[in-house]
């Protein structure tokens, strides 16, 4: 289920994903508040960058953060 959910975000995602692209693409699983917080503690995706006042992530570099954060059930 995680390899499947990790592939259907790297084919929908750009190779540039803004936050608020982030929190739509994942069904508001991950707030962009949430993921600003995490910058600010210097534990969110790597691969960050600014453009005037929005910032974004490389998607690979998210899905690698994202793939450690989530967790499966049994």
């Amino acid at each position: 289920m995680k390899e499947q959910l990790l592939e259907s975000l790297r084919k929908s995602l750009p190779p540039i994903v803004t936050r608020k692209e982030i929190e739509r693409q994942t069904g508001k699983l991950i707030n962009s508040r949430t993921l600003a917080n995490l910058d600010a503690l210097k534990i969110g995706p790597e691969g960050k960058m600014m453009f005037r006042s929005k910032v974004a992530y490389e998607r690979e570099a998210f899905l690698r953060w994202f793939a450690n954060q989530l967790k499966e059930q049994s």
